[in-house]
C-alpha cells in the first residue's frame, strides 16, 4: 500500500496440513515491523472447497493463498489451490467473489491480482500443466467487484471473464502508468525454461510484447515505476535471487 504497510499471505492452510500454525493466514506488517494476523483465509477457502468438491474433484479439498492486492478501501487474495478470488473485510471476514474455471487438464491456479484503469481487477493464472502439454494456456481474467454477489454461487462461478489469453504460466502481474498490463511468465517453453515479462496494451489484449527475449529464470513478482521502468524478481527458485530492472520501450 502507499502508506508503507505490507500484506503477506502464508501458503497452504492449517486444515490442509493438519496441525495449528499461521500457514494460510493473511498478515499485515506495519512500517515499524509490527505483525498483525488479519484473516485465516487459507482455512476459509479450504472449507469452501470441501463444500464444493464437485467443482474440481481431482484437486479439492485444497487451499494455497498466493496473490494479494491491497487497495485503499479493499483487500483481495487470490488462492492458487481453491482457484478463488477472496475479499477480506477490515474485521477479517472473508467472502469469495469469483471462481476461476478448470483448464483442459488441471485447474486454473490464479497467482496475481492487479487493478486496471477501469477499476476492475485483472487476475493472472499459472495454468502450468496445460501450458506444458498444449503450449501457452494461461489466461488473464477480468473481475468487476461491483458486480459480485458472494451469496449467489451462480454469480461466483460466472463473474470472471477471460481478458487476455495464450500466455505462458503467469507468476506476477501489474499495470503501468500508461495503462498497459505486464505479466511475468514463469517459463516460455515446454522444456521449463525461458522466463519472460510481456507487455499487453489495455485496449488490445491480444498483443503481447516480450521485453527480455526469454532471458529470465523463473520470474515472479513484477512492478512498474512511474517512469515506465519495469522491475521483476528473477531466479526465484535459485539460492540467490535478484530484482532486475527492465527499461520499458
Amino acid at each position: 500500500m502507499g502508506n508503507g504497510t505490507i500484506y503477506a499471505a502464508m501458503e497452504v492452510s492449517n486444515a490442509g496440513i493438519g496441525f495449528p500454525s499461521l500457514l494460510g493466514h493473511l498478515l499485515k506488517v506495519s512500517q515499524g515491523g509490527q505483525i498483525r494476523d488479519v484473516s485465516n483465509v487459507g482455512d476459509f477457502d479450504y472449507a469452501w472447497t470441501v463444500a464444493h468438491h464437485d467443482l474440481a474433484p481431482r484437486d479439492f479439498p485444497d487451499s494455497n493463498p498466493y496473490g494479494v492486492l491491497a487497495l485503499s478501501d479493499s483487500l483481495y487474495v487470490a488462492n492458487a489451490a481453491s482457484n478463488t478470488l477472496d475479499l477480506v473485510h477490515p474485521n477479517g471476514r472473508e467472502e469469495i467473489l469469483a471462481f476461476f474455471p478448470n483448464n483442459k487438464i488441471a485447474d486454473a491456479t490464479p497467482t496475481c491480482i492487479a487493478q486496471g484503469p477501469d477499476g476492475a481487477l485483472y487476475i493472472g493464472t499459472l495454468a502450468l500443466v496445460d501450458s506444458l502439454v498444449f503450449g501457452p494456456s494461461a489466461i488473464v481474467y477480468r473481475v468487476d467487484p461491483s458486480q459480485a454477489d458472494p451469496s449467489d454461487l451462480g454469480k461466483v462461478l460466472s463473474l470472471a471473464t477471460p481478458w487476455a489469453t495464450g500466455l505462458w504460466p503467469i507468476n506476477g502481474c501489474a499495470f503501468g502508468p500508461d495503462g498497459s498490463f505486464y505479466a511475468s511468465e514463469l517459463i516460455t517453453s515446454s522444456s521449463f525454461s525461458g522466463g519472460e515479462v510481456v507487455k499487453i496494451p489495455f485496449d488490445s489484449p491480444s498483443d503481447h510484447t516480450p521485453l527480455t527475449g526469454n532471458a529470465l529464470t523463473f520470474p515472479a513478482g513484477v512492478a512498474v515505476g512511474p517512469d515506465g521502468n519495469v522491475y521483476v524478481s528473477n531466479g526465484t527458485t535459485l539460492p540467490q535471487g535478484q530484482v532486475v530492472q527492465l527499461t520499458n520501450h
